[in-house]
């Protein structure tokens, strides 16, 4: 803990498997959506992807880019050629519902979280996606007396690598750029774009 007096925290495959738990949810999704639209799974699979997409493109650089509930709303539109109103909310839910049942924290990364509590070195999350979700993974992961603060791409306005995203960060825990680090899994958004501040930086790879 030498060397810096906070930590910049990225949360999705840096403190649990978000690859594992998408996975999981994605399945339970597209088998309940061929419930709803006369398809195959993988064909829903293949629309709920262009809907992503598009959505991808349509929003780019903002947090609802990566909305799950515009992904889905987009993918029953194209099969029902309406709004499902009552349909996307529920499909919603469940995609949720079966990704935080199967997330777990990593367990170098509560060691690590653990010790910077008892260092009183504090953490901020900085992390894309929109704040209820990211606020919820960390109730879920049960760590939110470890956290000092979070900062999503929804409340900047701004995505990693985007140095807005980080300013805020460093704003809430009243620190410069050179007494904090940058922990994260992602080399262009979490690396790059803290080192391009300044920032010294920690490339995590969960086993």
């Amino acid at each position: 803990f030498k060397g810096f007096k906070g930590v910049l925290l990225d949360i999705d495959n840096t403190i649990y498997n978000y690859d594992v738990c998408n996975e999981y949810a994605l399945n339970i999704l597209f088998s309940n959506i061929t419930k709803i639209v006369p398809t195959t799974q993988e064909i829903v699979e293949e629309q709920y992807l262009k809907s992503r997409q598009t959505i991808n493109k349509q929003l780019y650089g903002l947090a609802s880019s990566h909305s799950r509930f515009l992904y889905i709303q987009l993918t029953l539109e194209k099969f029902l050629r309406k709004t499902a109103f009552l349909e996307t909310l529920k499909m919603e839910k469940l995609y949720w519902d079966s990704f935080f049942q199967k997330m777990k924290i990593d367990k170098d990364a509560n060691l690590f979280i653990n010790q910077c509590k008892i260092h009183k070195i504090p953490i901020c999350c900085i992390t894309d996606l929109t704040v209820e979700i990211q606020f919820r993974k960390i109730l879920k992961l049960n760590i939110e007396d470890k956290i000092n603060f979070i900062v999503t791409s929804e409340e900047s306005g701004a995505e990693k690598p985007n140095k807005k995203i980080f300013d805020l960060a460093l704003e809430k825990l009243n620190l410069n750029y050179n007494e904090v680090i940058m922990c994260g899994d992602n080399i262009s958004k979490d690396m790059k774009g803290a080192q391009a501040l300044g920032i010294k930086t920690y490339l995590v790879k969960l086993s």
